[in-house]
């Protein structure tokens, strides 16, 4: 009985979402199915919090057998993205009620929500990609949705890396398959391990994870999407990545020292680049972008960590998973902060919006006897596992990458806090709620999480609590010492540190190149749907028939031509090696 219960939970996990969407073609209930939106997350969240550990089903008819289950990592993966799916589509219901587009929102929302538990409980390869696939493709719809300039540019360069991510990892699961002989993810690691997978599945969900090098879609991508898509784009779809990398590398089964020093070093990049950009965006939204490229890049200095030393690897993922659902939450209470801190019209509000602000940016910046304190904590402590060179330079670099979090936070809360006389909504109600219930799932769900509470003994003696708190001064020093000097040096920023850094430096390149055209001269200013200022770029459509004309004259020389035969074979030799090398 007990099974066929956890198997009905499992299959409504994703039914619910899919049904939603059915529901939603019908014109008649279309009004309905939105204001339902958030209880299609509900069978999700309370299978991660109720459903037993273990449950399984398995259809032998779909998608030549389709798996699903819950285990340990993924109850937590799915306990704070349902969370984040639950406020996010309640929030949406009071944010886009005068949205035209609502409709469209919702349906590639409730499709994103789809994919998005279907990879957490995918226990099979097929299921997994085709899950992850429809989720990266959904949320291509979230990023497009306002429909102007800017937003059209975000969706083309977020759906182009989302495809680019998507060949990657399927070439990857190809490999991983052919090595471990099994579609069964819980079985693929106990074959020789691929090491072209290894490269793929790196690459490939680094993308999803905002790597560094591979981030740039994250901060163009947020500001352009609605508040409540940012939120699960940020706390939930970004995860899909760091789950893609759990699952799927072997972690806890092998040391794998290259791939470790590439993630830490990596990792520690993407923290550092994210606080020097990020300090110097004007939208808030962009600001926190480029804080969750700093936070997962902390994270993957977790999974590096565990890449070197396998026998510690449970100690390492529970420490991971603890950080992954405090910036999960936290971030998903910022970007939902957004909204009520534009809409706050009495004072009473702004002070109320102004706490909610406070308490997940000081969480995030690991502020004592919060959860960001308890997940740097859980962190830290195994960076003993580390070689002595390593693990000393890890001391020093992750307290100043807090600081520079509380540098980022100071900036966001500078551009987000709320004034008299900012409001922007005509009214509030239907935002507060979600908001506030997710920040307040934020201060508590973190310490439910296995081994959260030994972590605590540690983090209250003194010498912690120091460690969590001079970060936090140095952070706000320097934010002060910005401040300062803001009147002296009066350029833009932005202008030499634009969001996206490495895409729109390409794109300035290319057009040097000649495979961009220049920008108009009549670009101009437009504003998102905060009011907050976003460049435009109106040179790409021009520049995409460019391209589009130059590869169909390849396209045709390469098919006249003995050429493209060679590069067919070329290409066939490089595959052969390829999986010759890695063994069957």
């Amino acid at each position: 009985m007990i099974t066929h219960l956890s198997s009905l939970w499992l299959v409504a996990s994703v039914a619910a979402p899919v049904l939603a969407v059915l529901l939603l073609a019908v014109r008649p209930w279309r009004h309905a199915v939105m204001r339902a939106t958030p209880l299609a997350a509900l069978p999700a969240l309370a299978l991660a919090l109720a459903g037993p550990i273990g449950a399984e089903l398995s259809l032998p008819w779909l998608l030549q057998h389709t798996l699903l289950e819950l285990d340990l990592v993924g109850r937590v993966f799915l306990g704070f993205t349902s969370a984040l799916y639950v406020a996010s589509g309640w929030y949406a219901r009071g944010y886009l009620v005068k949205d035209a587009n609502a409709v469209r929102f919702h349906l590639f929302f409730l499709l994103a929500m789809t994919g998005n538990f279907g990879l957490i409980l995918a226990g099979d390869i097929p299921t997994f990609y085709t899950a992850f696939a429809l989720m990266g493709l959904a949320s291509a719809g979230l990023v497009f949705h306002r429909g102007d300039a800017d937003a059209r540019r975000a969706g083309r360069i977020y759906l182009g890396l989302a495809m680019v991510g998507e060949v990657l990892i399927m070439s990857g699961f190809v490999f991983l398959a052919v090595a471990g002989g099994t579609t069964e993810i819980a079985d693929l690691h106990r074959q020789v391990f691929s090491l072209p997978a290894l490269l793929l599945l790196l690459a490939g969900f680094g993308i999803k994870a905002g790597a560094l090098s591979l981030h740039f879609w994250l901060p163009l991508a947020h500001p352009a999407a609605p508040v409540p898509a940012s939120a699960v784009l940020s706390g939930a779809m970004i995860k899909a990545g760091l789950l893609g990398w759990i699952r799927f590398l072997p972690l806890g089964e092998a040391t794998m020292p290259g791939c470790g020093f590439t993630l830490i070093s990596a990792g520690l990049g993407a923290a550092f680049l994210g606080t020097f950009v990020g300090v110097a965006q004007k939208n808030p939204k962009a600001v926190l972008a480029y804080s969750s490229i700093s936070q997962m890049g902390i994270i993957m200095t977790g999974l590096g960590i565990g890449a070197l030393r396998p026998e510690a690897w449970l100690e390492i993922q529970a420490a991971v998973l603890i950080y992954a659902t405090h910036h999960a939450l936290a971030k998903g209470s910022l970007f939902l902060g957004v909204g009520p801190a534009h809409a706050a019209r009495t004072r009473g509000q702004r002070l109320v919006a102004g706490a909610g602000l406070l308490l997940p940016a000081l969480a995030l910046a690991g502020a004592p006897f919060t959860s960001g304190a308890l997940a740097k904590t859980a962190l830290k402590t195994n960076v003993a596992f580390l070689p002595e060179g390593w693990a000393v330079a890890l001391g020093i670099l992750l307290p100043l990458a807090a600081a520079g979090t509380m540098l980022k936070m100071t900036r966001f809360l500078w551009l987000a806090w709320p004034r008299p006389g900012q409001a922007t909504e005509s009214s509030a109600r239907g935002l507060w709620l979600p908001w506030l219930g997710l920040v307040v799932a934020m201060l508590v769900g973190v310490w439910l999480l296995p081994g959260a509470l030994e972590v605590l003994p540690k983090k209250l003696s003194a010498e912690k609590l120091w460690d969590a708190l001079w970060p936090l001064l140095v952070g706000g020093a320097l934010a002060a010492l910005a401040a300062g000097l803001r009147r002296r040096f009066t350029a833009d920023l932005d202008r030499w540190l634009p969001a996206g850094d490495f895409g729109v430096f390409l794109e300035k390149f290319l057009a040097r190149v000649g495979l961009l055209l220049p920008a108009d001269a009549g670009s101009h200013h437009a504003h998102d749907h905060e009011g907050q200022p976003a460049e435009t770029d109106s040179r790409w459509a021009a520049a995409l028939a460019a391209i589009g004309a130059r590869l169909a004259a390849a396209e045709s020389s390469l098919r006249s031509s003995p050429v493209g035969g060679a590069l067919l074979l070329l290409l066939i030799g490089l595959l052969l090696f390829l999986l010759a090398i890695t063994g069957t």
